[in-house]
């Protein structure tokens, strides 16, 4: 009976790990992917990762796309900041500068407060690197095309006129108020 008590807490500990459920004081918690994936990071550490994305999910908001397709950027900049000491340092030196803007975690301010920070930090290294990978790496990518409804390249299919183009819902504007400059 005490061999059956152990091996069915083995069982059950092992069941709760991989259901994605840990066992603390008696209450359960939930670990979302978001967190498995932030803690994945190669080159970077969790907290980057996290205000990464947030940082890109600030800069292009749109509705249609999930956690799941925004973090293409950031695994895209943490493959690079492997291979490039010079992107890592950059990566490391914004995040660290966008939390003390932000008056302690980036993650953690208000949405105004965010939003100042980013309009401060317009034009500067690390702004400038999210900026770049979301316009030449996240656009870029055929799963992006595909939810956002885009077809892709239309050159070798005559161009973009009579073909739908003018019918695309997506490039509306957030009903949240975003600052302007960044891709205009």
């Amino acid at each position: 009976m005490n061999n059956f008590s152990l091996n069915r807490r083995a069982f059950l500990k092992s069941a709760g790990k991989a259901s994605g459920f840990v066992v603390l004081a008696g209450g359960v918690v939930q670990l979302t992917s978001f967190n498995a994936w932030a803690a994945k990071k190669t080159s970077l550490d969790s907290h980057s990762a996290k205000t990464m994305l947030l940082v890109v999910k600030d800069m292009f908001p749109a509705k249609r796309f999930s956690d799941d397709l925004y973090m293409i950027a950031i695994d895209s900049l943490d493959s690079k900041a492997e291979k490039d000491e010079s992107v890592k340092k950059t990566i490391t030196d914004g995040v660290l500068a966008f939390d003390k803007k932000a008056g302690g975690k980036y993650i953690k301010a208000s949405y105004k407060k965010r939003m100042a920070v980013l309009k401060s930090m317009e034009g500067q290294g690390f702004f400038n690197t999210m900026r770049g990978e979301m316009v030449n790496g996240f656009f870029n990518n055929k799963r992006v095309w595909d939810v956002a409804g885009w077809e892709g390249a239309a050159y070798d299919k005559g161009g973009y006129y009579l073909r739908g183009f003018q019918d695309a819902d997506w490039p509306q504007p957030s009903k949240k108020a975003s600052p302007k400059g960044w891709w205009e």
